[in-house]
């Protein structure tokens, strides 16, 4: 009897986890209910401001600049990811390190300045960044490169057979009338 009732209650688990998904959507906010911003409080940042924004060290010097701000689950920035080395972006290397990592100072005439207490050659001897997730243009852009290398493929292979038929075409003694 008490393996028939875990079943029965399993069963009714089961069949209940529907129901209760469908009481949270009940009860989240209507549009009207929520408060919408209307304007970037002065105390917080645009995460697409810092995309490109030169990184110095502790003596002033750029040691790289930022090339993209990896989020956790709850939304707040844990990593930043850094170009380093290489000259207009050519050679470059991706390096992360954590967001806390960062400090702030206004310069001279009020401009943010981003600091990290590294070294140009730390940063060069530090390991790549690997990022695991592709934005729509990356997986495009890598779809379209693989697309391009299989028509390059048939374009070869199509101009292989038309060498054989015209060598084919050429050996052949014609006949006499």
């Amino acid at each position: 009897m008490t393996k028939y009732m875990m079943t029965l209650a399993g069963a009714l688990a089961i069949a209940a986890a529907p129901f209760a998904t469908m009481a949270i959507a009940q009860t989240a906010k209507p549009a009207s209910a929520l408060q919408f911003v209307t304007e970037q409080p002065a105390t917080e940042w645009l995460a697409h401001v810092f995309f490109g924004a030169k990184v110095h060290n502790a003596a002033g010097e750029v040691i790289g600049d930022i090339n993209d701000l990896v989020f956790n689950r709850s939304g707040q920035i844990n990593i930043v990811v850094l170009g380093v080395g290489g000259i207009l972006g050519v050679g470059e290397k991706d390096v992360a390190l954590p967001y806390s990592e960062l400090s702030f100072k206004a310069g001279p005439d009020g401009a943010r300045i981003i600091v990290v207490a590294l070294t140009k050659e730390e940063l060069a001897l530090a390991p790549a960044f690997k990022a695991t997730e592709k934005t729509s243009y990356e997986a495009m852009k890598d779809k379209a490169v693989q697309m391009g290398k299989q028509a390059s493929q048939k374009a070869v292979e199509l101009k292989d057979q038309a060498v054989k038929k015209v060598e084919g075409m050429t050996t052949e003694v014609p006949k006499k009338p």
